[in-house]
């Protein structure tokens, strides 16, 4: 029996109900968790109320943060101890961001310290030397749309790597390449990185690195002079207080590190 497409909601029209655009409900059918009722003979796609109520569901979940896959998890199997469960999940990251947020607050600044690092992988995206400014931040917008579209990642900040002579001569410099974190179980496309374990000297500041890297760089050479150490690798920077906490750059708070190794002599 053929269905009535009058008793449907178009695809356009299911958008408009929640002022979406219907880009949005195609991504939905490809990531398999909204799919139209049907599909007419002049390809439009249609959607009953079931999808409407299920949309609803999705777009609410959505506004929590929580990722497709566990939105695609829980619609195959409701029940109210499956969405408790999924909201207590999300109450815990909640809460540890909460609480990554205090020691940010507490953590203190200026204060040089050198701890041992285990190996840990990051997702990479490079930037070529010959880049402009303008072509650098397509390809931090790109990274970043990447990054945050992936449930893989627990820490959505995303740092870059500087190249560690600039750094030591007291010059700002461009990014080398772009990086997050990334779970060790991660197979994606793009390109990830290992960061070496060894020691790593680190330090937190206030404000931006283009306005400190002179007297950033003065400390890190006189603490490795003082320390018989050199640098091996490139400087990582990662903002720990950014323009998510504040819209004053000079209120910003970024750690810096670089792996060192102690003098041969």
């Amino acid at each position: 029996m053929s269905k009535n497409p009058k008793l449907y909601y178009t695809a356009g029209e299911l958008a408009d109900l929640f002022e979406l655009p219907k880009q949005t409900l195609l991504y939905y059918d490809k990531m398999g968790i909204l799919s139209p009722e049907f599909i007419s003979e002049n390809n439009y796609r249609h959607y009953s109320l079931k999808q409407y109520l299920i949309l609803e569901v999705i777009l609410n979940m959505r506004k929590l943060g929580i990722p497709i896959s566990k939105i695609k998890e829980y619609l195959e199997e409701r029940s109210i101890d499956s969405l408790q469960a999924l909201l207590q999940a999300k109450d815990r990251e909640c809460e540890e961001i909460i609480v990554r947020n205090e020691k940010i607050r507490e953590s203190r600044l200026d204060q040089i310290t050198v701890t041992f690092r285990r190996a840990k992988r990051f997702l990479l995206s490079p930037v070529p030397p010959e880049c402009s400014g303008d072509e650098s931040i397509k390809i931090l917008a790109r990274h970043n749309l990447n990054v945050f579209s992936k449930e893989h990642f627990k820490e959505k900040a995303v740092g870059w790597l500087a190249d560690k002579d600039c750094f030591l001569a007291g010059e700002y410099s461009r990014p080398l390449a772009y990086f997050s974190s990334v779970n060790p179980d991660y197979h994606g496309k793009m390109e990830c990185y290992t960061r070496p374990s060894g020691l790593y000297m680190t330090q937190r500041f206030q404000g931006t690195f283009r306005e400190h890297v002179q007297e950033l760089a003065e400390f890190f050479k006189a603490y490795m002079q003082r320390n018989k150490l050199h640098a091996v690798d490139n400087l990582y920077i990662m903002p720990l207080k950014n323009h998510w906490m504040t819209p004053k750059p000079e209120e910003y708070i970024y750690q810096i590190s670089l792996r060192v190794e102690p003098d041969e002599n």
